[in-house]
């Protein structure tokens, strides 16, 4: 739970998900927001997207960052190797990969932060699970802390959700920007729904296959009034709900970095998966300043939004569980799975347990939104 100060830090972090230029701002508010002197985020895509990550606070040069990296990096091993195994979002603190903190003071690493930036603790979260990218947070803090309290560790964690929401959004709108110059402009590009919303749940922005999903009429659309409309006004409040939350947390005035959904068709079919997230529009490309939500729609029953090509590498399914994962994604069932590859349905209820152990998750809702996450539906410039 985000205390009122750390609430009111929030906006400058998101201001970061659309923009290249405020990281350093969203940084140190993470550092302000962790009780914590300086702050560096690393990021950086593994299959191939144009997408990486090195930013620091206002603490730290480019200079002084390249000459830790280049000199100093190889005293930090044992602590990256605990951080690869911790949960993610949960900070490992240097004490307790090195309990001799007074040793530790005297490491040349620690030696030189000291002298250069005043800094003593430190620690380091992984901030996403998803094998699609890696990336970290770093937080030092200053020489008046001997070992990090645990009502200071708690502060740091509450920050984490948020910042780990604005490194995934800053990877999709940076595909975005590196194929077309711009992110709202371009968003017909994108093969998914994509909205973006006021408080009020009002629309401002809808892309192309969002407007083909309120045309269907099917459990989803368009009020007159320019606001979403579900098949019943209990799913209508809870996604104007959502909307609200995130737009009320771009404003510093709510705690929601993430809102998943399923909305029911009329027709019967798979259900809409939708994703709400805050939104600010630093770039301007809206209005300046403003803050509210983006919404991802997803309709299984349009699978050209579906690549598992980065998912098949990135967990290592077999051929055979490939061709069951695209079929999976693309709303067949396991009976008509079986028929399409003419095996037995014992034979495809084996994989798809098996692809659902390898990629940690239990139903087709999470299977879609992990090959979104990894694989971003944008089309080629």
């Amino acid at each position: 739970m985000l205390s009122a100060r750390q609430a009111a830090l929030i906006p400058r972090i998101y201001d970061a998900a659309a923009s290249e230029d405020a990281w350093s701002s969203a940084l140190d508010a993470m550092a302000e927001g962790s009780q914590a002197k300086g702050a560096t985020l690393f990021a950086l895509d593994t299959t191939g997207l144009p997408f990486a990550i090195q930013k620091f606070c206002s603490l730290y040069t480019q200079e002084d960052v390249r000459f830790f990296l280049e000199n100093f990096t190889k005293y930090e091993e044992e602590g990256w190797d605990r951080l690869r195994i911790a949960p993610s979002r949960t900070y490992v603190w240097d004490q307790d990969v090195w309990p001799d903190v007074e040793a530790l003071a005297a490491r040349p690493d620690y030696a030189w932060m000291l002298q250069k930036a005043g800094t003593l603790r430190r620690g380091a979260a992984r901030l996403n699970d998803t094998p699609g990218w890696i990336d970290s947070i770093g937080l030092q803090y200053g020489a008046d802390i001997d070992r990090i309290p645990l009502a200071v560790s708690k502060a740091a964690n509450a920050m984490l959700p948020h910042l780990a929401k604005a490194v995934e959004l800053n990877r999709c709108f940076s595909v975005l920007r590196s194929r077309f110059q711009a992110v709202l402009n371009a968003l017909d590009r994108v093969k998914i729904g994509v909205c973006v919303a006021t408080r009020d749940a009002s629309i401002v922005v809808a892309n192309m296959e969002a407007a083909r999903i309120f045309e269907l009429g099917d459990g989803l659309s368009l009020g007159q009034d320019g606001r979403f409309r579900c098949s019943d006004a209990e799913t209508t409040a809870a996604l104007e709900t959502a909307i609200s939350s995130a737009a009320l947390t771009v404003k510093g005035e709510a705690d929601t970095h993430e809102t998943l959904m399923t909305i029911a068709r009329r027709s019967g079919s798979h259900p809409f998966l939708v994703e709400v997230a805050p939104l600010a529009d630093s770039e301007a490309e809206l209005e300046r300043n403003f803050r509210g939500a983006i919404v991802f729609i997803v309709d299984p029953n349009n699978p050209r939004a579906f690549s598992v090509e980065p998912v098949v590498r990135c967990f290592k399914l077999t051929q055979a569980e490939a061709l069951v994962c695209a079929l999976m994604v693309q709303g067949l069932t396991e009976g008509e799975i079986a028929a399409e590859r003419s095996v037995s349905p014992e034979t495809i209820k084996s994989q798809v347990k098996s692809i659902y152990r390898k990629t940690d998750t239990s139903r087709r809702s999470d299977l879609i939104r992990l090959v979104l996450s990894i694989a971003p539906p944008i089309e080629s410039g």
